[in-house]
Order: structure tokens, then sequence, then C-alpha cells
């Protein structure tokens, strides 16, 4: 059966569910293919309590049947969640979200435009995951994250010129107007890392999917 690696929760009902922290302790442990059994011993909860939890659960799609094994002469009901992490979209909040504000010159300095941005991020691209998981058809995506460490504020305010000058020459040699195009969202973003985060290999990391 195959597992997606993220899914965005976009509905409130469904985020509710999986932010409960017994549940969201299953949807961790349900990774692999369990079943309530196993859930109960791992969790120390009782068996009731634990299907309580997974109807709950396979309501919202957060949970799937993966199947049946023998195990001392009864049958199990196997049981896997849909996705091997989850993340909540802004949009939950409705009208509450964070969003970047429309008409206005943005602060590229704020922290609060940069989060703005990064919800809305989350949300478009979560909904093109869903639609490419109901088409069969690939998302377009394309990431490049690295890590960069400055000598000083001026140069990383060198390098924020820099590279903007850099992306509008990249933008304005490949961007087309008129119909027949398909639109893309570029975000590029840049801010201090925070303490204690684990080191990467020092390679940048890319993935693609077109």
């Amino acid at each position: 059966m195959s597992i997606e690696a993220v899914d965005v929760i976009a509905a409130p009902a469904a985020a509710i569910v999986a932010l409960d922290p017994v549940r969201s302790r299953m949807l961790a442990e349900l990774r692999q293919p369990r079943s309530a059994a196993e859930l109960a011993r791992t969790l120390d909860l009782p068996r009731q309590r634990v299907h309580y939890h997974v109807r709950q659960l396979e309501a919202q799609g957060l949970v799937t049947g993966a199947g049946e094994r023998r195990w001392g002469g009864l049958t199990e009901r196997l049981l896997v969640a849909t996705a091997e992490a989850y993340l909540v979209s802004p949009e939950v909040l409705g009208t509450a979200a964070a969003r970047p504000s429309p008409g206005e010159r943005p602060d590229r300095l704020s922290a609060a435009y940069l989060v703005a941005v990064a919800g809305r991020v989350v949300q478009e691209v979560g909904a093109l995951l869903r639609r490419s998981r109901e088409t069969g058809r690939p998302a377009e995506t394309f990431t490049l994250d690295a890590e960069i460490t400055f000598r000083s504020p001026a140069a990383r305010a060198d390098f924020a010129r820099d590279l903007a000058e850099a992306v509008t020459e990249v933008i304005a040699r490949h961007h087309v107007e008129g119909p027949g195009g398909r639109r893309h969202r570029l975000v590029v973003g840049a801010y201090p890392m925070p303490p204690h985060t684990p080191a990467d290999d020092g390679q940048d990391r890319e993935q693609s999917h077109d």
C-alpha cells in the first residue's frame, strides 16, 4: 500500500482530530501497519479507548485499513496512517490565518511577512498535492534548500542585494506574457537558523518534480 510522504491537513475537523495528543502519537506509531491491540500495548491504553480514537482518525481519512493477519487463532485488522507526516494548513484558521496583504508594498525585512508567505506556500502547495492525488499527475514543484554563514550583517545585506538582482534577472529571462503559459509562484526567503538546529551534511538539498 502506498503511503504519502507528507499530507497537508486543510479541513478544520481533521486538524482537531490530528492535534489531539493521543491521536498524534497514534499517527506516529501507524507509519507502519499495526493492529489496535498493538497500539494499546505500545501506548499503554485500554483497547476500547484505542478503538474510539482509531474511528475518529479513520473518519477524517488520516488512517485506513491495511489488511488482516492471523494472530493466536484470531484475525486482527491492521491499520496504517495515510502519510508518514502531517502538516496543518493555515487555512484551517479561516479568516484568522496569516496571509500576505494584497495591494501593499511588502516589507521584505519583516519576519511577519516571511511567516505569512510561508503559510501561503503551505496552503497552495497542499492544494496542489490534493489535485495531484486526484488526477494522478505529478505536482510541478522545485525546491532548493541551502545553508549559508555570513561574517557580518553587512555581508548578509550584500548577499540579499546580489540574490535579488540575480533572481530578478533570471525571472526577466524566462517570464512570458500572454495566454498559453502556466503561472508559477517563486518564493525566496532567508532567516537565522534557530539554536540547536541539527546540522546537514554540508550538501544543498534539491527536490524537483515535473
